[in-house]
């Protein structure tokens, strides 16, 4: 069974015709859409907040589109990084292993205050275990595609990468 894949956004296009290699490159081309489609007349609402905002952007915009610079929508590629990328983000299964790593170690203040690599430990060797158990369960309920991640450092790495922002 196939799950059709029909995400969309929005790309800057450059007067070559391929895909701008900017950082911004998402924000400016949703800023193009979002002009495009007030001057249709289909503006308004939130079509207002992607319009830009300072002087700063509008020149942005209006020295790219003088350059060439357009906008395209197409098809978001769904590939097993991104996927995995998202997973991680969920503050949800985190806090539900958190919870879980809490009971399982006790109440006492070590297991309170755990250090990021005993807690991606204690995740893997769960994740490593031949048994259903229910971390597996929580995990392959919310993000399956989480179910093979079973390096230490890897978790230790995406915490670390949550805190910082």
């Amino acid at each position: 069974m196939s799950v059709k894949n029909n995400f969309k956004h929005y790309v800057l296009i450059g007067p070559s015709g391929k895909q701008a290699g900017r950082k911004d490159q998402h924000k400016i081309a949703l800023q193009l859409a979002a002009i495009d489609l007030t001057k249709k007349s289909h503006g308004g609402g939130i079509i207002n907040g992607l319009l830009p905002r300072t002087a700063k952007e509008k020149k942005i915009l209006d020295d790219l589109t003088f350059k060439g610079y357009t906008f395209k929508e197409v098809k978001k590629r769904k590939t097993f990084r991104s996927e995995v990328r998202n997973a991680i983000k969920s503050d949800i299964l985190i806090a539900q292993l958190a919870v879980r790593y809490e009971r399982e170690r006790g109440s006492s203040r070590k297991a309170m205050a755990a250090v990021k690599e005993d807690f991606s430990l204690w995740v893997c060797n769960k994740l490593l275990d031949k048994q259903m158990n229910v971390i597996k369960k929580i995990i392959k309920s919310a993000h399956p595609e989480l179910l093979n991640m079973t390096q230490p450092d890897w978790w230790k790495k995406q915490l670390n990468q949550r805190c910082k922002k």
